[in-house]
Protein backbone atom coordinates (compact mmCIF):
# COMPACT_ATOMS: atom_id res chain seq x y z
CA UNK A 1 0.00 0.00 0.00
CA UNK A 2 1.35 3.54 -1.20
CA UNK A 3 0.36 6.51 0.64
CA UNK A 4 0.84 10.47 -0.47
CA UNK A 5 0.98 12.37 1.92
CA UNK A 6 2.02 16.32 1.61
CA UNK A 7 4.97 15.88 3.63
CA UNK A 8 6.74 13.77 0.71
CA UNK A 9 9.21 15.04 -1.42
CA UNK A 10 9.73 13.80 -4.99
CA UNK A 11 11.87 11.06 -4.79
CA UNK A 12 9.90 9.61 -2.39
CA UNK A 13 7.39 9.39 -5.23
CA UNK A 14 7.35 6.30 -7.08
CA UNK A 15 7.03 8.14 -11.11
CA UNK A 16 6.59 4.81 -12.90
CA UNK A 17 3.81 3.25 -11.02
CA UNK A 18 2.21 7.14 -9.49
CA UNK A 19 -0.70 7.72 -12.14
CA UNK A 20 -2.13 4.09 -11.70
CA UNK A 21 -2.29 4.61 -7.94
CA UNK A 22 -3.77 7.81 -8.31
CA UNK A 23 -6.77 6.02 -10.43
CA UNK A 24 -6.77 2.42 -8.13
CA UNK A 25 -7.10 4.59 -5.28
CA UNK A 26 -10.21 6.09 -7.15
CA UNK A 27 -9.30 9.32 -5.54
CA UNK A 28 -11.08 12.59 -7.47
CA UNK A 29 -8.64 14.85 -9.09
CA UNK A 30 -6.58 17.74 -7.04
CA UNK A 31 -5.17 20.68 -7.98
CA UNK A 32 -1.49 20.60 -8.30
CA UNK A 33 -1.95 16.55 -9.55
CA UNK A 34 -0.16 16.50 -12.95
CA UNK A 35 2.60 18.78 -11.00
CA UNK A 36 3.61 16.11 -8.83
CA UNK A 37 3.07 13.49 -11.41
CA UNK A 38 5.76 16.04 -13.60
CA UNK A 39 8.17 16.52 -10.51
CA UNK A 40 8.14 12.81 -9.66
CA UNK A 41 8.91 11.80 -13.03
CA UNK A 42 11.67 14.42 -13.44
CA UNK A 43 13.43 13.09 -10.04
CA UNK A 44 13.45 9.69 -11.30
CA UNK A 45 15.23 10.57 -14.56
CA UNK A 46 17.73 12.32 -12.64
CA UNK A 47 16.92 15.95 -14.07
CA UNK A 48 18.18 18.86 -11.81
CA UNK A 49 16.34 22.31 -11.67
CA UNK A 50 18.22 25.08 -13.29
CA UNK A 51 19.67 27.62 -10.89
CA UNK A 52 19.61 31.28 -11.82
CA UNK A 53 22.26 32.83 -10.07
CA UNK A 54 22.14 37.02 -9.77
CA UNK A 55 23.94 38.77 -12.64
CA UNK A 56 26.98 41.02 -11.91
CA UNK A 57 26.53 44.05 -12.37
CA UNK A 58 30.29 44.96 -13.52
CA UNK A 59 30.36 41.73 -15.92
CA UNK A 60 27.06 41.70 -17.09
CA UNK A 61 26.98 37.83 -16.49
CA UNK A 62 24.64 35.57 -14.21
CA UNK A 63 27.46 33.95 -12.17
CA UNK A 64 28.08 31.72 -9.31
CA UNK A 65 30.21 33.36 -7.06
CA UNK A 66 27.77 36.50 -7.65
CA UNK A 67 27.24 37.97 -3.52
CA UNK A 68 24.93 41.00 -2.39
CA UNK A 69 28.03 43.28 -1.55
CA UNK A 70 27.74 46.16 0.50
CA UNK A 71 29.89 49.30 0.87
CA UNK A 72 29.63 52.98 2.33
CA UNK A 73 29.82 55.25 -0.60
CA UNK A 74 29.41 59.42 -1.04
CA UNK A 75 26.55 60.22 -3.52
CA UNK A 76 29.42 61.88 -6.25
CA UNK A 77 31.27 58.30 -5.47
CA UNK A 78 28.41 55.94 -5.98
CA UNK A 79 26.84 58.31 -8.96
CA UNK A 80 30.63 57.37 -10.56
CA UNK A 81 30.20 53.84 -10.15
CA UNK A 82 26.08 53.50 -11.70
CA UNK A 83 27.55 55.52 -14.64
CA UNK A 84 31.05 54.44 -15.40
CA UNK A 85 30.56 51.01 -13.99
CA UNK A 86 27.65 49.27 -13.53
CA UNK A 87 25.53 50.19 -16.62
CA UNK A 88 23.56 52.30 -14.99
CA UNK A 89 22.38 49.61 -12.36
CA UNK A 90 21.38 52.26 -8.83
CA UNK A 91 22.13 51.01 -5.26
CA UNK A 92 19.69 48.14 -4.70
CA UNK A 93 19.45 49.39 -1.25
CA UNK A 94 20.86 52.90 0.21
CA UNK A 95 21.28 53.62 3.72
CA UNK A 96 20.80 56.31 6.00
CA UNK A 97 23.26 58.99 5.68
CA UNK A 98 25.61 58.95 8.42
CA UNK A 99 30.01 60.63 8.82
CA UNK A 100 32.49 58.04 7.43
CA UNK A 101 34.93 57.23 4.99
CA UNK A 102 33.92 56.68 1.75
CA UNK A 103 35.32 53.38 0.15
CA UNK A 104 36.14 55.03 -3.06
CA UNK A 105 37.68 58.59 -2.85
CA UNK A 106 38.49 58.27 1.08
CA UNK A 107 37.20 61.59 1.90
CA UNK A 108 35.72 62.35 5.09
CA UNK A 109 32.54 62.85 4.39
CA UNK A 110 28.37 62.17 4.45
CA UNK A 111 28.10 58.28 2.95
CA UNK A 112 25.26 55.68 3.00
CA UNK A 113 25.24 52.11 2.70
CA UNK A 114 25.05 50.77 -0.73
CA UNK A 115 24.56 47.52 -1.75
CA UNK A 116 24.96 46.04 -5.77
CA UNK A 117 25.22 42.24 -6.78
CA UNK A 118 29.09 41.71 -7.31
CA UNK A 119 31.42 38.47 -8.38
CA UNK A 120 34.50 37.92 -6.38
CA UNK A 121 36.64 39.26 -8.77
CA UNK A 122 34.80 42.73 -9.08
CA UNK A 123 34.40 43.18 -5.45
CA UNK A 124 38.30 42.36 -4.77
CA UNK A 125 39.17 44.91 -7.93
CA UNK A 126 35.92 47.56 -6.42
CA UNK A 127 37.20 47.61 -3.30
CA UNK A 128 40.87 48.27 -3.97
CA UNK A 129 40.64 51.41 -5.87
CA UNK A 130 40.19 53.22 -2.84
CA UNK A 131 43.54 51.85 -1.98
CA UNK A 132 45.00 52.78 -5.16
CA UNK A 133 43.89 56.23 -5.08
CA UNK A 134 46.12 57.26 -1.78
CA UNK A 135 48.96 55.30 -3.18
CA UNK A 136 48.82 57.24 -6.33
CA UNK A 137 48.38 60.22 -4.60
CA UNK A 138 51.67 59.41 -2.02
CA UNK A 139 54.12 58.96 -5.11
CA UNK A 140 52.85 62.16 -6.56
CA UNK A 141 53.30 64.10 -3.28
CA UNK A 142 57.00 61.92 -3.10
CA UNK A 143 57.98 63.09 -7.23
CA UNK A 144 57.12 66.68 -6.17
CA UNK A 145 59.04 67.15 -2.84
CA UNK A 146 62.48 64.80 -4.05
CA UNK A 147 62.33 65.23 -8.18
CA UNK A 148 60.43 68.09 -9.60
CA UNK A 149 61.86 70.88 -8.02
CA UNK A 150 65.59 69.71 -9.22
CA UNK A 151 64.14 68.87 -12.44
CA UNK A 152 61.44 70.92 -13.41
CA UNK A 153 61.61 70.22 -16.94
CA UNK A 154 60.22 66.93 -15.95
CA UNK A 155 56.71 66.19 -15.23
CA UNK A 156 54.93 63.06 -14.29
CA UNK A 157 51.56 62.67 -15.17
CA UNK A 158 48.75 60.12 -14.85
CA UNK A 159 48.52 57.79 -17.52
CA UNK A 160 45.94 54.94 -15.87
CA UNK A 161 44.17 56.65 -12.59
CA UNK A 162 42.55 53.92 -10.70
CA UNK A 163 39.03 53.73 -11.71
CA UNK A 164 36.25 50.80 -11.73
CA UNK A 165 35.13 49.83 -15.18
CA UNK A 166 33.12 47.59 -16.74
CA UNK A 167 34.10 44.71 -17.32
CA UNK A 168 33.34 42.06 -20.22
CA UNK A 169 34.76 38.39 -21.16
CA UNK A 170 35.52 39.89 -24.58
CA UNK A 171 38.20 42.27 -22.70
CA UNK A 172 41.45 41.74 -23.61
CA UNK A 173 44.00 41.09 -21.08
CA UNK A 174 47.49 42.50 -20.78
CA UNK A 175 47.16 45.94 -21.79
CA UNK A 176 46.16 47.54 -18.85
CA UNK A 177 48.02 51.01 -18.92
CA UNK A 178 50.78 51.82 -16.71
CA UNK A 179 50.20 54.11 -14.50
CA UNK A 180 52.36 57.04 -14.79
CA UNK A 181 54.26 58.73 -17.60
CA UNK A 182 57.69 60.77 -17.01
CA UNK A 183 57.79 63.00 -19.66
CA UNK A 184 60.64 65.76 -20.81
CA UNK A 185 59.57 69.09 -21.45
CA UNK A 186 62.61 70.24 -23.45
CA UNK A 187 61.85 67.38 -26.34
CA UNK A 188 58.39 66.54 -25.60
CA UNK A 189 59.78 62.44 -25.37
CA UNK A 190 58.46 60.28 -22.65
CA UNK A 191 61.35 59.80 -20.59
CA UNK A 192 60.36 56.30 -18.08
CA UNK A 193 57.04 55.29 -16.68
CA UNK A 194 56.54 54.54 -13.07
CA UNK A 195 53.83 51.19 -12.16
CA UNK A 196 52.57 51.56 -8.96
CA UNK A 197 51.32 48.45 -6.69
CA UNK A 198 49.76 48.75 -3.67
CA UNK A 199 49.53 46.26 -0.84
CA UNK A 200 49.00 45.92 3.11
CA UNK A 201 52.60 45.05 3.76
CA UNK A 202 56.08 46.45 3.73
CA UNK A 203 58.88 45.18 1.86
CA UNK A 204 60.86 43.73 4.86
CA UNK A 205 57.52 41.65 6.16
CA UNK A 206 57.28 39.99 2.31
CA UNK A 207 59.01 36.68 2.78
CA UNK A 208 59.22 37.43 -1.10
CA UNK A 209 57.24 40.00 -3.86
CA UNK A 210 54.24 38.93 -5.91
CA UNK A 211 53.19 39.77 -8.75
CA UNK A 212 50.80 38.47 -11.31
CA UNK A 213 52.12 37.49 -14.66
CA UNK A 214 49.41 39.76 -16.16
CA UNK A 215 50.48 42.36 -14.52
CA UNK A 216 53.81 41.92 -15.63
CA UNK A 217 52.72 41.45 -19.29
CA UNK A 218 51.14 44.82 -18.83
CA UNK A 219 53.92 46.64 -17.80
CA UNK A 220 56.37 45.27 -20.68
CA UNK A 221 53.16 45.82 -23.12
CA UNK A 222 53.45 49.52 -22.37
CA UNK A 223 57.50 49.76 -22.27
CA UNK A 224 56.97 47.95 -25.87
CA UNK A 225 54.69 50.75 -26.89
CA UNK A 226 56.42 53.89 -25.29
CA UNK A 227 60.12 52.53 -25.99
CA UNK A 228 60.82 53.81 -22.43
CA UNK A 229 62.19 51.79 -18.84
CA UNK A 230 59.97 51.48 -15.95
CA UNK A 231 59.98 51.77 -12.24
CA UNK A 232 57.80 49.98 -10.12
CA UNK A 233 56.90 51.37 -6.65
CA UNK A 234 55.11 49.52 -3.98
CA UNK A 235 52.93 51.25 -1.44
CA UNK A 236 51.83 49.75 1.77
CA UNK A 237 48.73 51.31 2.44
CA UNK A 238 46.75 50.42 6.01
CA UNK A 239 43.00 51.07 6.63
CA UNK A 240 42.00 53.46 9.14
CA UNK A 241 38.85 52.95 10.60
CA UNK A 242 35.42 55.52 11.65
CA UNK A 243 32.97 52.46 12.37
CA UNK A 244 31.34 51.28 10.61
CA UNK A 245 33.18 52.71 7.96
CA UNK A 246 36.97 52.25 6.56
CA UNK A 247 39.88 54.62 4.92
CA UNK A 248 43.16 54.11 4.25
CA UNK A 249 46.57 55.84 4.67
CA UNK A 250 50.16 55.22 2.96
CA UNK A 251 52.87 54.23 5.37
CA UNK A 252 55.49 53.70 3.01
CA UNK A 253 57.18 53.30 -0.09
CA UNK A 254 59.57 51.19 -1.87
CA UNK A 255 61.14 51.01 -5.26
CA UNK A 256 63.07 49.03 -7.90
CA UNK A 257 62.74 48.93 -11.72
CA UNK A 258 62.52 46.83 -14.57
CA UNK A 259 66.04 45.36 -14.77
CA UNK A 260 66.43 44.45 -10.84
CA UNK A 261 62.88 42.99 -10.70
CA UNK A 262 63.99 40.48 -13.73
CA UNK A 263 67.51 39.73 -11.78
CA UNK A 264 65.50 38.97 -8.62
CA UNK A 265 62.93 36.79 -10.05
CA UNK A 266 62.39 33.19 -8.16
CA UNK A 267 59.64 31.37 -10.28
CA UNK A 268 56.00 31.30 -11.31
CA UNK A 269 53.20 29.45 -8.76
CA UNK A 270 49.56 29.04 -9.33
CA UNK A 271 47.64 31.97 -6.16
CA UNK A 272 45.93 29.74 -3.69
CA UNK A 273 42.07 29.25 -4.52
CA UNK A 274 42.66 31.26 -7.73
CA UNK A 275 42.95 30.49 -11.31
CA UNK A 276 46.00 33.19 -12.28
CA UNK A 277 49.83 32.87 -12.45
CA UNK A 278 51.87 35.23 -9.92
CA UNK A 279 55.56 35.40 -10.79
CA UNK A 280 57.52 35.65 -7.25
CA UNK A 281 60.38 37.64 -7.20
CA UNK A 282 63.36 38.27 -4.05
CA UNK A 283 62.42 41.09 -1.75
CA UNK A 284 66.29 42.29 -2.27
CA UNK A 285 64.87 43.35 -5.90
CA UNK A 286 63.58 46.82 -3.91
CA UNK A 287 65.42 50.00 -2.12
CA UNK A 288 64.15 52.21 0.38
CA UNK A 289 62.67 55.08 -1.39
CA UNK A 290 65.04 58.01 -0.22
CA UNK A 291 67.55 56.63 -2.66
CA UNK A 292 65.82 56.64 -5.90
CA UNK A 293 66.16 60.41 -6.83
CA UNK A 294 69.78 59.81 -6.79
CA UNK A 295 69.45 56.75 -8.62
CA UNK A 296 66.96 58.26 -11.27
CA UNK A 297 70.13 60.69 -12.81
CA UNK A 298 73.38 60.40 -13.48
CA UNK A 299 75.70 63.16 -12.79
CA UNK A 300 74.62 64.99 -16.02
CA UNK A 301 71.29 64.83 -14.87
CA UNK A 302 70.44 62.46 -17.81
CA UNK A 303 67.74 59.53 -17.07
CA UNK A 304 70.47 56.32 -16.09
CA UNK A 305 67.28 53.82 -16.96
CA UNK A 306 67.08 55.37 -20.12
CA UNK A 307 70.74 54.80 -20.79
CA UNK A 308 70.68 51.20 -20.17
CA UNK A 309 66.91 50.39 -21.97
CA UNK A 310 68.60 51.93 -24.93
CA UNK A 311 71.44 49.37 -24.73
CA UNK A 312 69.59 46.55 -23.98
CA UNK A 313 66.33 46.62 -24.46
CA UNK A 314 62.93 45.16 -22.01
CA UNK A 315 64.29 42.82 -20.69
CA UNK A 316 61.88 39.55 -19.44
CA UNK A 317 60.51 39.63 -16.05
CA UNK A 318 59.74 36.05 -15.68
CA UNK A 319 59.86 32.69 -17.42
CA UNK A 320 56.49 30.06 -17.32
CA UNK A 321 56.87 26.98 -16.89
Amino acid sequence: MFFLTRRMRPGDWPAPRLPRLLKAANLPRFEGEETIIHMARRHSAGVTRKIDYPVCVRHAQSRKDVRLRHCFLCDRCAAKWVTEAFGGNTSLYDGAELTGYCLLCNSETKVRLRTWFLCDICWRVAGSIGRNHVAERAILDWWQQNVGLDHPHLSIVQNDESSLRPRRATDISGESPIDFLVRDGRSGDIAFAIENKTGRSAIGEMSAFQLDTSDCDCILHDVRKYDVPAYLIHAQVLERWKPPTVGFEAVGLWWTDIYRLAENFRDVRMRRDENRGAAYFRKTAFSEMGELAAAMFDTSGNPTLLERFRREGPPFLYKAG
